[in-house]
């Protein structure tokens, strides 16, 4: 994925070190700093001999991000003063990260679902990689509706807190929502791709688990074009059709909890979703959520009812699932060595093509086991964690999952829109090279 014109390109450096010991990274900085002027342009260029000489092998690993408006006296002070006084193998601070001795293990990807989106969300990334025009130009052809999906995710600039509501409203419908959120991951995915950042296995949450199925290269582009906009209006469908299709709430409590609260009221709700140890997910009939929410209010257990079209994964959607069976039946699944872990089973995918068809095919009504399938993937051996997608989610979920054991959960949109994206991505580098995977960090030049 090649960068654009290097005017589209803000001014954000990365300044890598590594050395065999905090001993030595503390001369290695402060022979860096004393080569530099205050001009960008000197910084830029020792940051290319920085570069050089990186290596995230090194047992000691020491990452930076600064920009034009970056104190550099203060940054390095932050650092050295760090270096001599807090011992963790691994820290940040701000804009600065850290990693000793033990490298990290394997890197899985995790894609988000419905409700991550937001208006103008990657315009960053559209700016700057050149590829982003031509894959929003493929997602285009593929919604083929009076709203062009790039038109609804980047709509033009407006004044009003009212005119934004009603873009962020247009988003939010779901066969725009789930279309919008996977073509914006998918240009993530490029990005990181320059920076030879690939994950070993992949999951995704809810409809993410359709991006992790191309990321893991199970199936094509355009076929990830194709089923994101019929699983995205089959359930917008689902959502319209007469009578109840149901409603969603999210539910803060012990997840162990959760079913014997469901029983002890004899209510037709499910838990659809069990997100975290202390967040689930409930799907049934409107009627018996706004029943169910009643209740938890009166116990003082926090719970917020979802804006859905539909009680997602439950047999409230079956409208949804049964024709979009029929357009992964004619989706051809390919071979990959990337295991895609099941939201349904918390293990990956079976490799005959007729079973991950039948297991995909389920995926829409039953329930979202985000737990297990987190669990599973840490037991084999992955450890960072890297959402790659909008916001952060499911970042806050792994480390809820994982707490107290050793992990990384690290977002390429950690500001959620609110930072420049390359510099939401430029942290993410630094993040996954201080941990010690190996980064290709020569490619952040411009």
């Amino acid at each position: 994925m090649s960068a654009k014109s290097s005017n589209n390109w803000p001014h954000i450096e990365i300044l890598p070190f590594s050395a065999t010991n905090r001993a030595a990274m503390t001369d290695r900085l402060k022979s860096f700093f004393q080569s530099i002027s205050s001009d960008f342009e000197s910084i830029q260029k020792e940051s290319c001999l920085a570069k050089d000489s990186f290596s995230a092998a090194d047992p000691c690993r020491l990452l930076m991000v600064v920009d034009m408006e970056t104190d550099l006296e203060a940054i390095k002070k932050n650092a050295l003063y760090h270096l001599n006084n807090t011992p963790a193998i691994r820290w940040s601070e701000k804009n600065i990260y850290f990693g000793e001795n033990k490298k990290q293990g394997e890197i899985g990807f995790v894609f988000p679902g419905q409700g991550s989106q937001y208006v103008r969300m990657g315009i960053d990334l559209v700016r700057c990689f050149e590829e982003s025009e031509k894959i929003l130009k493929r997602a285009d052809a593929a919604f083929d509706q009076k709203n062009r999906l790039s038109a609804v995710i980047f709509p033009p600039p407006v004044e009003s807190k009212e005119e934004l509501k009603k873009q962020e409203k247009l988003l939010q419908q779901t066969d725009m929502a789930q279309p919008a959120i996977g073509v914006i991951s998918l240009l993530m995915l490029h990005a990181l791709s320059r920076f030879s950042v690939f994950p070993t296995a992949v999951c995704g949450h809810s409809y993410g688990e359709l991006t992790a199925l191309h990321a893991g290269g199970r199936i094509s582009r355009d076929d990830f074009f194709r089923l994101s906009v019929d699983r995205g209006r089959y359930m917008a469908k689902a959502g319209a059709k007469q009578g109840d299709a149901g409603t969603m709430m999210a539910v803060k409590a012990p997840i162990g909890d959760i079913p014997k609260l469901i029983a002890d009221y004899g209510l037709d709700i499910i838990l659809a979703n069990r997100n975290s140890p202390d967040q689930g997910v409930l799907s049934g009939p409107t009627a018996d959520i706004e029943k169910m929410h009643t209740i938890l209010k009166e116990k003082h257990i926090r719970a917020i009812q979802l804006p859905v079209a539909a009680a997602f994964h439950s047999r409230l959607v079956e409208s949804a699932a049964r024709p979009f069976q029929k357009s992964i039946q004619a989706t051809a699944f390919l071979s990959s060595d990337t295991p895609v872990y099941s939201n349904t089973t918390g293990l990956p995918y079976p490799a005959d093509e007729e079973s991950a068809k039948e297991l995909f095919g389920r995926h829409l009504m039953n329930p979202v086991n985000f737990i297990d399938e987190i669990e599973t993937m840490y037991a084999d051996g992955m450890d960072t964690f890297v959402e790659v997608g909008p916001k952060t989610v499911l970042t806050g979920l792994i480390r809820s999952i994982l707490n107290g054991r050793d992990h990384e959960a690290i977002a390429i949109n950690a500001s959620s829109g609110k930072k420049s994206g390359i510099r939401d991505l430029a942290d993410a580098l630094c993040q996954l090279s201080a941990a010690g995977h190996p980064v290709d960090l020569a490619e952040w030049q411009f």
